[in-house]
Protein backbone atom coordinates (compact mmCIF):
# COMPACT_ATOMS: atom_id res chain seq x y z
CA UNK A 1 0.00 0.00 0.00
CA UNK A 2 1.26 3.25 -0.80
CA UNK A 3 1.17 5.95 1.69
CA UNK A 4 -1.45 8.85 0.82
CA UNK A 5 1.18 11.62 0.18
CA UNK A 6 1.28 13.39 -3.08
CA UNK A 7 4.93 13.69 -4.81
CA UNK A 8 6.52 16.89 -4.46
CA UNK A 9 9.50 18.89 -6.23
CA UNK A 10 12.36 20.62 -4.29
CA UNK A 11 14.42 22.89 -6.27
CA UNK A 12 18.35 23.50 -5.07
CA UNK A 13 19.50 26.95 -5.75
CA UNK A 14 23.11 28.23 -6.81
CA UNK A 15 24.54 24.38 -7.58
CA UNK A 16 28.13 24.03 -8.93
CA UNK A 17 27.48 20.43 -10.57
CA UNK A 18 30.97 18.81 -10.10
CA UNK A 19 31.77 16.04 -12.67
CA UNK A 20 35.05 13.30 -12.25
CA UNK A 21 37.20 12.36 -15.03
CA UNK A 22 38.93 8.98 -15.85
CA UNK A 23 41.99 10.01 -13.60
CA UNK A 24 39.91 11.03 -10.45
CA UNK A 25 39.95 14.48 -10.89
CA UNK A 26 37.21 16.91 -9.99
CA UNK A 27 35.86 19.68 -12.15
CA UNK A 28 32.52 22.27 -11.37
CA UNK A 29 30.97 23.65 -14.38
CA UNK A 30 28.58 26.37 -14.09
CA UNK A 31 26.62 27.26 -11.42
CA UNK A 32 22.49 26.22 -11.80
CA UNK A 33 19.39 25.13 -10.12
CA UNK A 34 18.98 21.61 -9.69
CA UNK A 35 15.08 20.26 -9.21
CA UNK A 36 14.50 16.81 -7.57
CA UNK A 37 11.27 15.08 -7.45
CA UNK A 38 10.40 13.10 -4.17
CA UNK A 39 7.67 10.14 -4.22
CA UNK A 40 6.39 8.71 -1.18
CA UNK A 41 7.56 5.08 -0.75
CA UNK A 42 5.43 2.52 -0.08
CA UNK A 43 5.43 0.48 3.71
CA UNK A 44 6.97 -2.55 2.16
CA UNK A 45 9.66 -0.54 0.99
CA UNK A 46 9.95 1.55 4.51
CA UNK A 47 10.19 -2.14 5.75
CA UNK A 48 13.44 -2.53 3.80
CA UNK A 49 15.25 0.53 5.41
CA UNK A 50 14.33 -0.63 8.59
CA UNK A 51 17.66 -0.69 9.94
CA UNK A 52 18.26 3.05 8.96
CA UNK A 53 15.12 4.01 10.38
CA UNK A 54 15.22 3.01 13.10
CA UNK A 55 18.08 5.33 14.69
CA UNK A 56 15.66 8.15 14.37
CA UNK A 57 13.26 6.45 16.83
CA UNK A 58 13.27 9.48 20.07
CA UNK A 59 12.35 6.79 22.26
CA UNK A 60 8.70 5.97 21.36
CA UNK A 61 7.40 2.21 21.28
CA UNK A 62 9.28 0.66 18.59
CA UNK A 63 5.46 -0.42 16.84
CA UNK A 64 4.72 3.11 16.83
CA UNK A 65 7.86 4.24 16.04
CA UNK A 66 7.60 2.75 12.52
CA UNK A 67 4.08 3.55 11.93
CA UNK A 68 5.00 7.18 11.95
CA UNK A 69 7.85 7.19 9.77
CA UNK A 70 7.31 8.58 6.27
CA UNK A 71 9.64 7.57 3.42
CA UNK A 72 10.67 9.21 0.01
CA UNK A 73 12.62 7.88 -3.46
CA UNK A 74 14.16 11.10 -4.70
CA UNK A 75 14.53 11.61 -8.33
CA UNK A 76 16.17 13.26 -11.29
CA UNK A 77 14.78 13.79 -14.10
CA UNK A 78 17.60 12.70 -16.36
CA UNK A 79 19.45 10.79 -13.43
CA UNK A 80 17.14 8.25 -12.21
CA UNK A 81 16.90 7.91 -8.22
CA UNK A 82 19.92 9.82 -6.41
CA UNK A 83 18.53 9.23 -3.34
CA UNK A 84 16.40 8.90 -0.15
CA UNK A 85 14.67 10.29 2.48
CA UNK A 86 13.47 9.06 5.92
CA UNK A 87 11.57 10.78 8.99
CA UNK A 88 9.70 9.63 11.82
CA UNK A 89 7.57 11.22 14.07
CA UNK A 90 10.96 13.61 15.32
CA UNK A 91 12.35 16.38 13.33
CA UNK A 92 15.69 14.61 11.96
CA UNK A 93 15.59 12.98 8.31
CA UNK A 94 18.36 10.35 7.40
CA UNK A 95 19.44 10.95 3.98
CA UNK A 96 21.04 8.05 1.73
CA UNK A 97 22.45 9.18 -1.83
CA UNK A 98 22.98 6.91 -4.61
CA UNK A 99 26.53 6.34 -5.84
CA UNK A 100 26.18 5.26 -9.55
CA UNK A 101 29.97 4.17 -9.42
CA UNK A 102 29.02 2.01 -6.26
CA UNK A 103 25.32 1.65 -8.04
CA UNK A 104 24.98 1.79 -3.82
CA UNK A 105 23.32 4.02 -1.57
CA UNK A 106 25.34 5.47 0.97
CA UNK A 107 24.76 7.88 3.65
CA UNK A 108 24.53 10.98 4.26
CA UNK A 109 24.27 11.28 7.68
CA UNK A 110 20.63 13.48 9.09
CA UNK A 111 19.44 16.96 8.54
CA UNK A 112 17.22 19.04 10.64
CA UNK A 113 13.19 19.29 10.29
CA UNK A 114 12.85 19.61 6.32
CA UNK A 115 12.75 17.32 3.61
CA UNK A 116 14.08 19.74 1.45
CA UNK A 117 17.40 20.10 3.41
CA UNK A 118 17.74 16.40 2.92
CA UNK A 119 16.67 16.29 -0.77
CA UNK A 120 19.73 18.98 -1.14
CA UNK A 121 21.99 17.21 0.96
CA UNK A 122 21.56 14.54 -1.82
CA UNK A 123 22.64 17.00 -4.49
CA UNK A 124 25.62 18.27 -2.57
CA UNK A 125 26.93 14.91 -1.78
CA UNK A 126 26.72 13.78 -5.68
CA UNK A 127 28.40 17.34 -6.12
CA UNK A 128 31.25 16.42 -4.14
CA UNK A 129 32.00 12.89 -5.05
CA UNK A 130 31.93 14.03 -8.58
CA UNK A 131 28.30 13.05 -9.49
CA UNK A 132 26.83 16.55 -10.06
CA UNK A 133 23.33 16.14 -11.61
CA UNK A 134 22.48 18.22 -14.64
CA UNK A 135 21.06 21.78 -14.16
CA UNK A 136 17.77 22.35 -14.65
CA UNK A 137 16.97 24.29 -18.71
CA UNK A 138 17.74 28.36 -18.03
CA UNK A 139 14.68 29.74 -19.23
CA UNK A 140 14.69 31.10 -22.33
CA UNK A 141 15.61 35.08 -22.52
CA UNK A 142 13.24 37.36 -24.11
CA UNK A 143 14.73 40.64 -25.09
CA UNK A 144 13.76 43.19 -23.43
CA UNK A 145 11.85 46.36 -25.91
CA UNK A 146 13.73 49.24 -26.71
CA UNK A 147 13.65 51.69 -24.49
CA UNK A 148 11.90 55.45 -25.97
CA UNK A 149 10.19 58.71 -24.92
CA UNK A 150 8.49 58.97 -28.09
CA UNK A 151 4.51 56.98 -27.46
CA UNK A 152 3.00 59.15 -30.11
CA UNK A 153 0.38 57.32 -31.79
CA UNK A 154 0.45 54.21 -28.95
CA UNK A 155 -1.93 53.07 -26.70
CA UNK A 156 0.42 53.14 -23.42
CA UNK A 157 -0.16 52.28 -19.58
CA UNK A 158 0.15 54.96 -17.11
CA UNK A 159 2.45 53.98 -14.06
CA UNK A 160 3.35 57.92 -12.26
CA UNK A 161 2.48 59.67 -10.03
CA UNK A 162 -1.61 60.48 -10.67
CA UNK A 163 -3.28 57.69 -8.36
CA UNK A 164 -5.92 58.19 -10.33
CA UNK A 165 -4.86 57.45 -13.51
CA UNK A 166 -2.00 54.38 -11.93
CA UNK A 167 -2.12 51.35 -13.90
CA UNK A 168 -5.04 52.67 -16.57
CA UNK A 169 -4.41 52.47 -20.20
CA UNK A 170 -4.87 55.57 -22.68
CA UNK A 171 -3.91 56.39 -26.07
CA UNK A 172 -1.11 59.32 -26.31
CA UNK A 173 -0.16 61.85 -28.18
CA UNK A 174 2.49 64.91 -28.24
CA UNK A 175 1.02 67.75 -25.88
CA UNK A 176 -0.43 70.30 -28.42
CA UNK A 177 1.75 73.13 -26.77
CA UNK A 178 4.82 71.91 -28.05
CA UNK A 179 6.77 70.70 -24.54
CA UNK A 180 7.85 67.39 -26.49
CA UNK A 181 5.75 65.76 -23.63
CA UNK A 182 2.35 63.47 -23.84
CA UNK A 183 -1.43 63.79 -23.56
CA UNK A 184 -2.98 61.08 -22.59
CA UNK A 185 -6.70 60.08 -24.37
CA UNK A 186 -9.59 57.99 -24.05
CA UNK A 187 -10.56 56.29 -26.89
CA UNK A 188 -14.03 59.02 -27.76
CA UNK A 189 -12.80 61.77 -25.65
CA UNK A 190 -12.88 65.23 -26.66
CA UNK A 191 -10.18 66.33 -23.99
CA UNK A 192 -7.32 64.67 -22.28
CA UNK A 193 -7.48 63.41 -18.90
CA UNK A 194 -3.58 64.32 -18.35
CA UNK A 195 -1.14 66.97 -20.16
CA UNK A 196 2.66 67.24 -19.87
CA UNK A 197 3.34 63.73 -19.44
CA UNK A 198 6.84 61.90 -19.54
CA UNK A 199 7.76 58.90 -21.13
CA UNK A 200 9.25 57.43 -18.13
CA UNK A 201 5.62 57.62 -16.76
CA UNK A 202 4.30 55.25 -19.73
CA UNK A 203 4.91 51.82 -20.87
CA UNK A 204 3.65 50.56 -24.33
CA UNK A 205 0.69 48.93 -24.59
CA UNK A 206 -0.92 47.96 -27.87
CA UNK A 207 -0.98 49.93 -31.00
CA UNK A 208 -4.34 52.67 -30.57
CA UNK A 209 -7.03 51.79 -32.95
Amino acid sequence: MRLAFAASTVTVRNVAPGHRDATGRITLTDVGDVTVTLHPMTRAELADWEWATDTLNIGIDEHAHRLAMRGWTVRHAQAGVVGLLFQGAGTRVHVEWFDPTEGDFLSAGHVVAHVRHGAAAIVHARQHAGHGLPADPAPARVPAPARTDDYEGLRVRYHGSIEELHGETFNAERCACGCGLHELWEIGAHAPLARHVRGSSLAPWRLAA
